[in-house]
């Protein structure tokens, strides 16, 4: 479990739920160009050095150097957990419940990096434990769902659902695939020469993880925008009279 929070563009007087639905809406015409995949990782990057002045420990960073996707760059300090991620419409600040040894530092670098995040790119945050606006307080208990809610779906945040999207999974997909296809052809021709090093080796798996990996986002990814099903009806299910 973690506390999350999500930041986002949102309207004066937008409610959350549309905020966070536009965030996370599948918009393939807006998907990112070289210009906005520069854009976005020099913003991350800004969010990064003011975020080393902020965290302790070790930090571990990626950054998106291909277009096509919606992640831009993520961050994590390793001593807490904390995690810091920009997507191309959204961002997330996460940190991993569990024992820290001064947690009222720990809990003053998650408001800090929140802040850093919402100065860097404009957005507002949402937290998800209380519903409502991010307060600065990560230490309120997690809401309870009302018992009607209790039989429905969890909710999830809006990092997940943008790793979940179709256009997201179909968009990875074509990645692992295009990557493996680069890794195989390079390999291909030291295994037809009788290279059986161990380097060939390892590029011929990673080629076949790859491409694996590729086609099972791509199925994923197909099954994920089929429309359910509606509920079939039984037999005498129709309306019934008076």
């Amino acid at each position: 479990m973690s506390y999350d929070i999500t930041l986002c563009r949102r309207s004066p007087g937008q409610d959350w739920d549309d905020a966070l639905a536009e965030a996370d809406a599948d918009d393939t015409a807006t998907e990112a160009d070289a210009q906005a995949l520069t854009t976005g990782v020099e913003t991350f990057r800004r969010i990064e050095l003011r975020l080393r002045e902020v965290l302790d420990g070790e930090i571990e960073t990626w950054v998106a150097e291909e277009t096509g996707g919606d992640v831009y760059g993520e961050l994590t300090a390793t001593q807490t957990g904390l995690q810091v991620e920009l997507f191309d419409r959204s961002a997330s600040v996460s940190l991993p419940d569990g024992e820290h040894d001064d947690l009222d530092r720990v809990h003053s670098q998650a408001r800090r990096a929140v802040e850093i995040v919402a100065d860097e790119t404009g957005y507002e945050a949402y937290d998800h434990q209380t519903r409502s606006d991010f307060d600065g307080t990560l230490a309120h208990p997690v809401a309870e769902p009302e018992p009607a809610e209790q039989a429905g779906p969890t909710r999830l945040s809006a990092a997940e659902l943008a790793r979940r999207n179709p256009a997201s999974l179909r968009r990875r997909g074509w990645f692992y695939l295009a990557l493996a296809i680069v890794i195989l052809l390079f390999t291909a021709p030291r295994l037809m020469a009788g290279d059986t090093g161990v380097l060939t080796i390892m590029l011929l798996v990673i080629g076949v993880l790859d491409l694996l990996g590729g086609l099972m986002l791509l199925s994923v990814s197909r099954r994920a925008a089929e429309p359910e099903p509606a509920a079939e009806s039984g037999p005498g299910a129709g309306p019934t009279t008076p």
